[in-house]
């Protein structure tokens, strides 16, 4: 590597140098020895930027197990997940996008396919459409990530994601590998994707979509700019800021019972977990704000929680 590419490098490092994060210890309880939760912003880097954080090394090195939210260590769950989309990519028999579509529909379409993807769009295409509206959502994304380069530019050091680089840790560790969510959320990935929904249907959202191309891009790429709100608050440690930002119903999405449910659902788990062996918990730091977060629920429940600075 030349001498510009290495300081590059060093730069990207340094700038995903940060402070304690969103790291919780637990105590309390009867607890003999305390546990952790680390809230993180799914979009963050891995590895590098958690061995920045000396704080959370030391409290992994305490721990004998790690639970994130979903099984991430499973090979055979992984290949089921990644096969999801394959299941449900095309049209039955043998429709096409134009028996589905007005001519003004697929022109339509034809244009933003082009503009988007940079791809022409043959008549004879037999993709679902509620596939487009996920490549057009992913596209959108990928502008955001220009306009907000702190989401992306540590992909050119680390590109596993912060979640799984926790599991992938605590495997290299020896550690007992756990998980909140049951299989059935991963069963249920292809409705809530839209994937399952009927054909006339998957239609009407995509046309949706286009006759409203430009509020749905300002929408996505609004989420986008919470999210490296998030990302700036997650660096500073600042978790007070965070959980006091506007806009959570957005992040919450449409069914705002799942994510509190979820929590619900979590916390007999983590109290089992925390009397086996001091655990490492990992997931997404939305769980952990308001009366009805994780934070608030072990506390009901008379554990001590208390943010590491």
């Amino acid at each position: 590597m030349n001498k510009k590419g290495v300081l590059t490098l060093i730069l990207a490092i340094v700038t995903l140098t940060a402070d304690a994060q969103f790291l919780f210890r637990i105590s309390g309880k009867g607890l003999k020895e305390p546990s952790y939760i680390l809230g993180t912003i799914h979009t963050l880097p891995g590895s590098v930027l958690l061995d920045s954080i000396p704080e959370y090394v030391e409290a992994e090195a305490k721990c004998r197990q790690l639970y994130s939210e979903q099984d991430t260590s499973d090979p055979q769950l992984l290949a089921k997940v990644s096969n999801i989309p394959q299941q449900n990519m095309f049209l039955p028999d043998k429709q096409t996008l134009v028996n589905l579509l007005t001519k003004e529909q697929f022109d339509m379409l034809k244009v933003k396919v082009k503009e988007l993807l940079n791809k022409n769009l043959n008549p004879r295409n037999n993709l679902k459409p509620i596939n487009y509206v996920l490549l057009f959502n992913q596209a959108i994304e990928a502008e955001a990530m220009k306009m907000y380069p702190e989401l992306s530019s540590s992909g050119k050091v680390d590109l596993t994601r912060i979640d799984a680089a926790c599991v992938d840790r605590a495997i290299k560790r020896g550690m007992t590998i756990g998980h909140l969510d049951d299989h059935t959320r991963i069963d249920s990935l292809p409705d809530m994707l839209g994937l399952t929904m009927e054909i006339d249907a998957q239609v009407d959202s995509l046309v949706s979509f286009l006759n409203n191309y430009d509020e749905n891009r300002q929408k996505i790429l609004g989420v986008w700019k919470s999210v490296a709100e998030m990302t700036g608050y997650w660096m500073k440690g600042d978790f007070n800021g965070f959980a006091s930002m506007e806009g959570w119903d957005v992040f919450m999405g449409t069914n705002p019972a799942d994510v509190l449910g979820r929590n619900e659902k979590w916390i007999p788990k983590m109290k089992t977990a925390m009397r086996e062996a001091p655990t490492m918990f990992v997931f997404g730091a939305a769980h952990l704000i308001g009366k009805d977060g994780v934070i608030a629920k072990l506390r009901e429940a008379g554990y001590k929680v208390k943010q590491v600075k």
